[in-house]
Order: structure tokens, then C-alpha cells, then sequence
């Protein structure tokens, strides 16, 4: 019985992805079974390397290019595409770095950063909400009401110089060192305009803006990062500046997309 049209693709992509063996579907001789095949298992990889260096750039470059195509070949025959477009292929590259390649913990990190700003740079897209629009509510709103980060928005923890060495990279310059460290840094990526930006977060900060993106209502994270800062030695009233130092560098920087009352 003749194979149907999707059987001999099936067969086919099973045979790309190691997982079974479409010789009988190339006719001739082994050697032309052996070369057609090799061919398309060839492309195919190739072209899924091209897609992680791509997105990838700075990793590959603090890894070196044998020790990248090392783990992005592993990585490629663990997690084969699961949808028809390239662009969200690797996402999980740094948890495959991570979990794979614990020899260098800051190579999932720097992976983890590169990741991140590509997905802010082509992320959805938001009006800045203006410092006026709160000027203009109900004093009793402020009770219950939201502040909607953009969508871009990202909050991530490294625990080694990750951001000094992209940065040098991203320059063009010699990159320092990786190394751990004295304490977890908090960073802040996400897009403004057109440029994705990233920034290190004061503790306080990042308390307010994890609770605000959970759900939080803006008095309920305000309430939490208290507690938090009040807890490692601020005063009540250093929290309160604090907060108002960090919400007029929100509006600089376009870091709010909208206000839920």
C-alpha cells in the first residue's frame, strides 16, 4: 500500500528530528539515500543554528563559537519548533544553558538578557500614560486604582556582572571578567519609542513594580514595598520619597501604559 502525502511527510520530519528513519522514501542506492537525506537534516539544523546565533549574539560571543554551536546543537535536538514562524524559537535557550551547562551559571544570564531585549524590541505596542491623567482623578481613587506597566516591561534578577559585560559587548569593547556578584541586582528591561533600555532597580523599586504586575492595586504594592523597606531599615517617610522619586522616572521614561480604576 502506497504511503499518503502526509504519512511521507510525518515520515519525513520524524527522520529530521532522530526520531525515525525515511530511507525508504529516497530511491537508489544507499549512497543516495545516505546524501539526500544528509542534505535536509543538514539545512534543517543549519538553519534553526542560524536562528539562536541571531538572537543570541552577545552569548555566543562571551561562550566562543564551538562551545555556542555545542549547546545550541543540544538544544535544537531537545526542542525541535513548535510553531510555523522562527521568530520565538530559543526562548528558552537560557533555561537549557541553565540546566545543561552549569560550568558558567552567567552564560544563562547574559542569554537570559539577550533574550529579553529582543523580545521588548519588536514587543506590543503602548501610549506612555502622561503624569496629567493622575493629576486629573478623584483623590478617592487612589484607594483602588492600578498602574498598568507597559507591556514590555520586564523584571529580571542577575547574580553576576551579566549587564557590564553585554554592555562592553553592545560597545564594542573588551568585556570584563564574568564573575558572581556581592549581592542579586534587580533590572528593569523594557522599550521606549523605539530603543529597548534596561536599568538597575533599588529594591524598594523592584518590590513596588513585581506587586504592581501581579495584580497589585498601587496602594496595596505601595503597602508591600513598605513593609519590605521598613524591614531592612528604611523609615516610612524614606519609602514615601523613595516612591515618588521612582513614579517621576516611570513617566520619563514611558515605563506606564495606563491607569484601571
Amino acid at each position: 500500500m502506497s504511503l499518503s502525502v502526509l504519512s511521507m511527510q510525518l515520515q519525513f520530519q520524524q527522520h529530521m528530528l532522530a526520531d525515525g528513519d525515511a530511507t525508504a522514501l529516497i530511491t537508489g542506492t544507499a549512497a543516495r539515500q545516505s546524501l539526500g537525506l544528509g542534505i535536509y537534516t543538514h539545512a534543517y539544523r543549519a538553519r534553526l543554528l542560524d536562528t539562536l546565533i541571531d538572537a543570541y549574539q552577545k552569548t555566543q560571543a562571551v561562550m566562543g563559537e564551538s562551545a555556542f554551536e555545542t549547546a545550541a546543537l543540544g538544544y535544537i535536538a531537545a526542542h525541535p519548533p513548535t510553531t510555523r514562524s522562527l521568530r520565538w524559537y530559543g526562548d528558552d535557550f537560557d533555561a537549557h544553558l541553565a540546566t545543561h551547562h552549569t560550568e558558567q551559571p552567567a552564560h544563562a544570564e547574559i542569554a537570559c538578557l539577550d533574550w529579553a531585549l529582543r523580545k521588548a524590541f519588536d514587543g506590543p505596542d503602548a501610549v506612555p500614560l502622561q503624569a496629567s491623567t493622575l493629576g486629573e482623578l478623584p483623590p478617592d481613587a487612589w484607594a483602588t486604582l492600578r498602574l498598568v506597566p507597559v507591556p514590555t516591561a520586564e523584571l529580571l534578577v542577575f547574580r553576576h556582572n551579566t549587564v557590564a559585560v553585554w554592555q562592553a559587548l553592545d560597545d564594542d569593547e573588551a568585556p570584563p571578567a564574568l564573575e558572581a556578584s556581592p549581592i542579586e541586582v534587580d533590572w528593569l528591561i523594557w522599550r521606549k519609542g523605539l530603543q529597548p533600555h534596561f536599568r538597575s532597580l533599588h529594591p524598594v523599586e523592584a518590590a513596588l513594580l513585581r506587586a504592581m504586575q501581579s495584580g497589585s492595586s498601587f496602594a496595596q504594592a505601595c503597602a508591600h514595598a513598605e513593609a519590605s523597606a521598613t524591614g531592612a531599615g528604611h523609615t516610612e517617610v524614606e519609602v514615601s520619597m523613595l516612591i515618588g522619586g521612582f513614579m517621576q522616572q516611570w513617566f520619563e521614561g514611558g515605563l506606564l501604559a495606563r491607569v484601571v480604576l
